[in-house]
C-alpha cells in the first residue's frame, strides 16, 4: 500500500480511512476490571537508543526479571541486559553481554529454566557485506546478574542465521530440561527455518535441522513454545500464491525427535499498511501454556479492500494428532481508526491469555500499547472471551522519533512479554516519550476469577 503512508504524503492513510467513513467495531464490557498500571523505564543508561526487548520470570522468584534488548553504540548495534529483583519496580543495567563487541548485533531472546537458571540467545552479525552472523548463547546461574561465556548455538558460516527464537521444555531431577531454538538460516545452502536442541543444558547444541525445506527462504521470523511432556511448536510467516502472509506451523510430541509435516495456522492479507517513515515489521506471537493443553498464536492482520486492522488469535491444544487442530482465527480487536502492530502473547498459570500489541492512531499519529487479557480458558476448544484492552502506556508516543536510520525510522521488529507465577504479566516495549527509543515496562496485574 505504497501509496498511503504513514506521513508526508497528499493522501494520508488518515484522511483515506476517513474518507470511507467505515464502521466502527465495539468489544462488549468487562465483569471485572484491571486498573491501569504505572509505567518503569528499563534503560536509562549510556547507550543512545535501545530496540526489540525481551523479558522472562524466573519460575523460583516472580520477583527476579531480566531484560534483554538491541543497544545502540555510535554506529554499532550490541546485546545488553537488566535485570529486576522487585517484580519490575526498579532496574539495573549489567552492561553489554560478556564478550560482545556491537557491530550488527540482535535479535535477543530470553527464558528460564525450572531450576531458575537463565538462558539469553543473541545474533552475532557483521553490518558490511556479505553479511554473515552466528547464535550465541550465555548462561546466567543467579538471575542475570553474571553471565557464563558464550557458546555457539547455531553457527551461519558464510551466512546469517536471523531472527532466533528460544524456549524450554520441562525436565526432571535427573534429566537437563530441553533448549530449543528456531531461527531463520540465510545465504547457506540450505535456507529456511531450522531448529537445533540441546539435551545437557545449553552446553552444546545438535547441527539445525530444517523444518519446512519446500518453502526455503521464503519462511520467515520463527517463533518456537514448549509445553509438557515432550511438546514443542514452531510456527512462521510465508507467503501464498496469491500474496497473503500465511501463519505456517510444525509440531512436535517426543521432544524434538519428529515434528509433523509443515500446516497453515491462519492467514492475513498484510500484516499492517504501509506506514511511510516509520518501519514496525514484526512476526507472529507464539506461547504455550505451562501444564500443556493449550498453544496460542497471535497475529495483526490488515485488509486493504476494507480499511481494517486486526488483531487475530488462534487456538490449539497441542501435539496431540498427526496434524493438530488449531481454531478458526477469532478478532480480538478490529478499527479503522487504530493500527495494530507486533503482537506479543502470554498464557497464565489459570489458562488466561495476555495479548500486547501497540496501537497506532490514526487521529494523533501516536502510539500506545494495550493488553488484552481473557477470562480463564477451560479448554483449547473452547473460544476465549476477552473484555475491553488496557492502556499500558501512561503516555502515548510518536514512533517517528525512533531510531533514525536515514531512510525510515526504525522501531524494532518486536516487543516482550512474560506471565509471572501468581497473577501478573509484565509487557515490555519500545518507547519514545524521552525523545528517543528507550525500553519501558508495566506489571499488570490480572483480574482474579
Amino acid at each position: 500500500m505504497s501509496r498511503r503512508t504513514f506521513a508526508g504524503v497528499p493522501v494520508s492513510v488518515l484522511s483515506w480511512m476517513a474518507a470511507r467513513n467505515l464502521p466502527r467495531t465495539t468489544t462488549p464490557a468487562r465483569r471485572e476490571e484491571v486498573k491501569a498500571p504505572g509505567n518503569t523505564r528499563v534503560t536509562d543508561d549510556a547507550f543512545a537508543a535501545c530496540i526489540e526487548p525481551v523479558v522472562a520470570v524466573d519460575p523460583l522468584d516472580p520477583h527476579n526479571l531480566l531484560a534483554v534488548c538491541r543497544v545502540f553504540v555510535g554506529a554499532d548495534i550490541g546485546v545488553a541486559a537488566y535485570t529486576s529483583f522487585d517484580a519490575g519496580s526498579t532496574w539495573r543495567a549489567r552492561g553489554l553481554l560478556p564478550g560482545l563487541v556491537p557491530d550488527f548485533d540482535g535479535n535477543p531472546t530470553v527464558a528460564f529454566d525450572s531450576r531458575g537458571r537463565a538462558f539469553v540467545c543473541c545474533v552475532v552479525a557483521t553490518q558490511g557485506p556479505p553479511r554473515h552472523g552466528d547464535v550465541l548463547m550465555w548462561r546466567s546461574d543467579d538471575g542475570g546478574r553474571g553471565f557464563r561465556p558464550s557458546t555457539t548455538a547455531i553457527a551461519g558460516g558464510a551466512g546469517l542465521v536471523d531472527h532466533p527464537s528460544l524456549t524450554i521444555g520441562t525436565g526432571s531431577h535427573r534429566t537437563p530440561a530441553p533448549l530449543y531454538l528456531a531461527a531463520g538460516m540465510y545465504g547457506t545452502a540450505d535456507d529456511g527455518v531450522v531448529i537445533a536442541r540441546s539435551t545437557d543444558g545449553g552446553r552444546t547444541f545438535q547441527p539445525p535441522r530444517a523444518l519446512d525445506p519446500a518453502a526455503g527462504a521464503r519462511a520467515i521470523a520463527p517463533v518456537a513454545a514448549a509445553g509438557p511432556d515432550g511438546s514443542l511448536t514452531v510456527a512462521y510467516f510465508t507467503p501464498s500464491p496469491s500474496g497473503d502472509v500465511l501463519i505456517r506451523a510444525v509440531t512436535s510430541g517426543d521432544h524434538g525427535e519428529t515434528f509433523t509435516e509443515p500446516f497453515t495456522v491462519a492467514g492475513v492479507p498484510a500484516m499492517a499498511p504501509g506506514l511511510g517513515d516509520v518501519t514496525a515489521k514484526s512476526g507472529p506471537a507464539l506461547a504455550a501454556a505451562a501444564d500443556g493443553g493449550l498453544v496460542c498464536a497471535a497475529v495483526t492482520g490488515f485488509d486493504d479492500a476494507t480499511g481494517m486492522s486486526r488483531l487475530l488469535l488462534t487456538t490449539s491444544a497441542g501435539p496431540t494428532d498427526p496434524t493438530p487442530t488449531w481454531s478458526t482465527p477469532m478478532t480480538v480487536a478490529a478499527s479503522d481508526e487504530t493500527v495494530y502492530l507486533q503482537p506479543q502473547v502470554a498464557i497464565a498459570d489459570d489458562h488466561r491469555i495476555a495479548i500486547s500489541v501497540y496501537a497506532l492512531s490514526l487521529a494523533t499519529l501516536r502510539m500506545d500499547v494495550l493488553l488484552h487479557i481473557s477470562d480463564p480458558v477451560p479448554a483449547a476448544s473452547a473460544q476465549p472471551a476477552f473484555g475491553p484492552p488496557l492502556r499500558v502506556t501512561t503516555r502515548a508516543f510518536d514512533p517517528r522519533q525512533a531510531i533514525d536510520t536515514g531512510s525510515t525510522h526504525w522501531l524494532g521488529n518486536y516487543q516482550g512479554l512474560a506471565a509471572a507465577p501468581g497473577d501478573v504479566f509484565h509487557p515490555v516495549w519500545t518507547d519514545t516519550r524521552t525523545g528517543r527509543a528507550q525500553i519501558f515496562t508495566a506489571a499488570v496485574r490480572r483480574p482474579r476469577a
